[in-house]
């Protein structure tokens, strides 16, 4: 009997020591992880594509940007990734990611196809991301009436609004908070490029 206590005592001891390395392993995966998401989303990194510098100059020109009382500037992982968990932040960085370089290097394109992906901004522009910087609005527009500030009112009817469709996000009414006038931005690049084409070729 007293043997068998041994060996069950000896079982426990390397679950313990195989929970331990295991937990010691996933913490040191973690922190090269979350540093690698942090290096390659950076707004100077996001910018250094051909296909995101409209996006890049007119985001500089919202209130998001710095063009605020404050200078406050945010990032634009704070938007473009979710606030989750590392494993589905570095899931949604790594294929957003690795779609952008390819069109990038790959496919040689121009520029992205704002009147395609402008309908479908609320796959890629993350509610967690505004509720993270904007806390507190929930609560204050689910106390508002007649009295208070026509933000929390137009709020109130927003969040009511989004518990009876599941595809409401905060995009739906914030079209380009962040890229003011970025379709004309994008119009403009596009006829430019146009008209070098037409004069390289006119030569």
């Amino acid at each position: 009997m007293k043997i068998i206590e041994q060996i069950k005592q000896v079982k426990r001891s390397v679950k313990l020591a195989i929970v331990a390395v295991g937990i010691g392993i996933g913490l040191i995966s973690a922190l090269p992880a979350t540093e690698v998401l942090h290096v390659f989303s950076s707004n100077e990194f996001c910018a250094s594509c051909h296909t995101m510098k409209p996006m890049a100059e007119t985001f500089s020109q919202s209130i998001h940007g710095g063009n605020n009382q404050h200078g406050f500037v945010a990032d634009c992982i704070d938007c473009h990734l979710p606030k989750s968990n590392v494993v589905e932040e570095l899931w949604v960085k790594g294929t957003s990611g690795t779609r952008h370089l390819w069109g990038e290097f790959v496919l040689g394109m121009d520029s992205l196809n704002y009147d395609e992906l402008h309908p479908k901004r609320g796959e890629y522009v993350y509610d967690s991301g505004c509720v993270n910087c904007h806390r507190g609005l929930e609560e204050r527009a689910q106390g508002a009436d007649e009295n208070s500030p026509a933000s929390d009112f137009s709020h109130n009817l927003a969040f009511n609004n989004k518990a009876n469709d599941p595809s409401w996000k905060c995009s739906s009414c914030h079209y380009d908070i962040a890229h003011p006038n970025l379709k004309r931005e994008m119009r403009l690049r596009e006829e430019e490029r146009i008209r070098k084409l037409a004069a390289t070729e006119g030569l």
